[in-house]
């Protein structure tokens, strides 16, 4: 089979809540979930899809580069190749976007990545984890995202809001003033008793503030630290992990495979989490749990605000690789409608490895080219 076309159609799904980063709103709720949705058709055609749904307060991709990256330099290199050739598709694709610190423009490679493993894989009559050869658990806990102003009282109410809605396990945004962050933390578990509450600061501290919030956090029995510091502090991170007997796991820092080498050479690294789109797809993200799983590194499942494809993929991924720690996979706690026929699997606030083949989702194209089709004026 080959690759016979590969098209790209903006979307924009509305938001029911907002995510609020160190650097502040990851989206607002007038622009909504943008997503460049891929649809890569085989010369048989087998149809699979992909998506790419960046945020520019976590990273330097936007809807409107990985559209335009995907239109003018991905797709042309891809369109003729065996569709079965994965390694030689991200071949193809980093030879004409040269890798640096990552993948070079990971989240829209991680489309076409996403897009061709549902192509071959609903072309073979199987679900991923049947493709990557492993299924280690069939359900994936998700975690509530706690992000807010530094008042505990707003806190505890969207905990208390989680907890009302079936979640038993809680991630804090953290990375602003270390005191705020501490008491933040605190209402946090005192409104979840007996549930997992750990805190991601997306590199927003700097070293002397990330040592005094981790003192903080580790009185208040916190186990795992995300992202403290700036990625490319090795020096910081690897200060951090002697300084506390927490868990400092890696998140922007684990965008690619040499720089969690080299963050492992350093002794600067304990935990890594897996963002698929963040890899740059299946294909590498396959690499980065493999790889910890050899190396007795902690690892972590997370995305991006994931849509269905995205969420999916995601679950499947991390089931695949037996992530059992709960995922930050927040889709369906700020995402109000998608654009799929039927809901994906859950039990509770569980979500189920997909069992239909490819990623396991049925795409409603109409809406995808309806009611969700945005102009993203380029």
């Amino acid at each position: 089979m080959k690759i016979a076309t590969i098209e790209v159609l903006p979307i924009r799904l509305p938001l029911k809540a907002v995510v609020k980063l160190s650097r502040g709103v990851s989206r607002t709720l007038d622009e909504g979930k943008q997503i460049a949705m891929v649809k890569m058709t085989g010369d048989d055609g087998t149809v699979g899809w992909g998506e790419a749904g960046p945020s520019r307060r976590w990273s330097a991709e936007t809807t409107h580069s990985v559209t335009t990256t995907i239109r003018h330099y991905l797709a042309p290199v891809l369109l003729g190749r065996d569709a079965f050739d994965i390694a030689g598709a991200h071949r193809a694709m980093n030879t004409e976007l040269a890798p640096g610190m990552d993948p070079g423009q990971p989240v829209a490679k991680g489309a076409i990545d996403m897009a061709l493993h549902d192509m071959v894989c609903r072309r073979l009559g199987i679900n991923l984890p049947s493709f990557l050869g492993s299924k280690l658990t069939d359900r994936v806990d998700l975690s509530w995202l706690v992000s807010g102003p530094p008042d505990p009282d707003v806190i505890a109410e969207s905990v208390r809001k989680g907890f009302d809605e079936g979640y038993r396990a809680f991630k804090v945004k953290v990375g602003n003033d270390p005191d705020e962050d501490v008491a933040n933390v605190k209402a946090t578990i005192e409104s979840a008793p007996g549930c997992t509450v750990w805190v991601d600061a997306n590199q927003g501290y700097d070293l002397d503030r990330a040592l005094r919030a981790a003192k903080g956090f580790e009185k208040l029995g916190i186990e795992l630290f995300e992202q403290p510091i700036t990625m490319t502090d090795f020096y910081g991170l690897k200060k951090l992990l002697s300084a506390t007997a927490m868990n400092i796991s890696l998140d922007e820092s684990a965008m690619g495979m040499p720089l969690v080498i080299e963050m492992i050479r350093r002794d600067a690294v304990e935990g890594l989490v897996c963002k698929v789109q963040k890899m740059g797809g299946i294909h590498y993200a396959r690499q980065l749990c493999e790889f910890a799983g050899n190396a007795g590194i902690k690892l972590i499942g997370s995305g991006l605000m994931d849509a269905p494809i995205g969420f999916a993929t995601s679950v499947s991924v991390f089931g695949a690789f037996g992530i059992t720690y709960p995922a930050d996979l927040n889709g369906p706690q700020h995402i109000a409608d998608d654009y799929l026929k039927t809901p994906l699997p859950m039990d509770g606030r569980t979500a189920l490895v997909p069992e239909g083949p490819g990623i396991g989702y049925e795409i409603d194209e109409d809406k995808v080219r309806g009611e969700f089709a945005y102009d993203l004026k380029i």
